[in-house]
């Protein structure tokens, strides 16, 4: 499985340990360390984050709108109008594209089946084009 493109919500504080089954927590607790980082150690904990293959908390908010793996917006929790956003190939900086890449821009594409366009504005010169 791409795991860039796995989401998954949970509606309880501890996911892995209230969504197990009683009959099958004993196998869990033998192969957790196969699927999550290991979390014993603060060392090994920092050293499995960068582990490729294990399931990891990367972003944890209140409500999310995803349109793909790399295009979706998020809410930060407990932070009044935050988001994170992410759209893979707009650029973002200096109030680039603000006018779509915000919560009514991706509401919208949701509720009203639209596309949104944004502008890439630059260029970049390489060596081999001189």
């Amino acid at each position: 499985m791409d795991t860039d493109s796995a989401y998954i919500a949970f509606s309880c504080e501890n996911p892995f340990q209230d969504c197990i089954k009683p009959e099958l927590c004993d196998r869990f607790k033998q192969h957790k360390y196969c699927w999550f980082p290991r979390d014993y150690n603060a060392e090994v904990s920092k050293f499995d984050r960068r582990t490729p293959g294990l399931f990891k908390d990367e972003w944890s908010g209140d409500a999310m709108i995803p349109l793909s793996s790399k295009n979706y917006i998020c809410y930060l929790p407990d932070s009044e109008y935050k988001v994170k956003v992410s759209a893979k190939g707009v650029q973002q900086g200096g109030g680039l594209n603000s006018d779509v890449l915000n919560p009514d821009g991706f509401e919208t594409v949701v509720r009203d089946r639209i596309t949104l366009q944004g502008t890439n504005k630059g260029l970049r010169l390489s060596k081999e084009t001189k």
